[in-house]
């Protein structure tokens, strides 16, 4: 794929090359429109919503995982608008901002879920992702979100662990009978299939809404009254202790770089579980399979690496019983 493809010069100018090639490198889901699709349509959907909500874009912009993000200024004061690529973890976000009301979480200010955009109060860029934060602090102040967001998963909620573990399993048995079957060492896959099979079958594990990235970079300085928040929820109903993995698989470096990577991880994992109240077995097992998941998927997109791989291996045998 080029770097930068035929693309209509008001895409190019607006858009950045970062988010450009993201949504470029990724399958859309079924159902959901590629990027090079979905690209042409940002410019006017920009000015569709500068106009509808009376805007005035104040600088460049930026872009998260899947979404182009722009300063603007609104009748009542600074805010973003956020436009996002369609897929499929996205679709609840206008919803879960909503229940969540501003506790714990960005304050959602309008939404027009038909263009997937959203208007959000700004916050302060600084995140949880480095110094002068520390990796450990970053864990407990994410145990405490985790904590406030929690609620009973609403009957809107469009994805579930149950469902997410189940083609897991069919995507285990589909590796290990194909040409990449030793992509992955054998036990880890046969204990991960066992794993997810019991785990999708236990009751309540679509039972509360849980942020399913709640990471380092996705939790942002809110300067008024001067707190931790979360932003970018990509929500699923699934067992509390789903919102782990993703603080723990984040900044590697601290990980990799630690005397002994498995009870640096560990330790992680437990100052989270303290500070969200929950079960450090259940945050290791549900740690574990996310990682394996995280695995599978490079793999079967054939993105893999062999180093890439190592750090999966790394992550998921950190989380087995020794």
């Amino acid at each position: 794929m080029p770097e930068r493809p035929d693309l209509p010069r008001a895409v190019t100018d607006l858009v950045p090359q970062g988010l450009i090639t993201q949504v470029l490198g990724h399958v859309p889901a079924e159902g959901y429109a590629g990027g090079l699709a979905w690209l042409p349509t940002v410019p006017r959907l920009v000015a569709e919503l500068v106009e509808q909500w009376r805007l005035e874009v104040t600088g460049p912009a930026t872009h998260g995982y899947a979404a182009l993000v722009l300063p603007v200024e609104t009748p009542g004061g600074p805010a973003v608008l956020k436009i996002a690529w369609p897929h499929p973890e996205g679709r609840d976000e206008h919803r879960t901002l909503g229940l969540w009301g501003g506790h714990g979480a960005v304050r959602l200010l309008a939404a027009d879920p038909s263009r997937w955009a959203l208007l959000l109060e700004r916050l302060d860029p600084r995140d949880l992702n480095g110094p002068p934060v520390s990796v450990l602090d970053s864990c407990e102040q994410i145990g405490r979100l985790a904590a406030l967001l929690d609620r009973p998963a609403p009957p809107w909620t469009s994805l579930s662990a149950s469902d997410h573990l189940a083609t897991l399993v069919a995507d285990l048995d589909a590796l290990r009978a194909g040409d990449r079957a030793r992509s992955l060492p054998r036990a880890l896959l046969e204990r991960g299939r066992s794993l997810a099979t019991d785990l999708a079958t236990e009751p309540g594990i679509d039972a509360r809404l849980v942020h399913s990235d709640l990471h380092q970079e996705n939790v942002l300085w809110r300067p008024d009254p001067g707190e931790w928040v979360a932003i970018d929820p990509q929500t699923i109903a699934a067992d509390p202790a789903w919102v782990v993995a993703p603080a723990l698989w984040n900044r590697w470096p601290e990980s990799a770089a630690a005397h002994d990577t498995r009870v640096h991880l560990r330790l992680r994992l437990e100052v989270l579980c303290e500070a969200a109240d929950l079960d450090p077995d259940r945050g290791r097992a549900f740690a574990e399979i996310r990682m394996l998941r995280n695995a599978v998927w490079e793999i079967q997109e054939g993105t893999a690496t062999a180093a890439g791989l190592t750090r999966h291996v790394t992550l998921i045998k950190a989380f087995q019983p020794a």
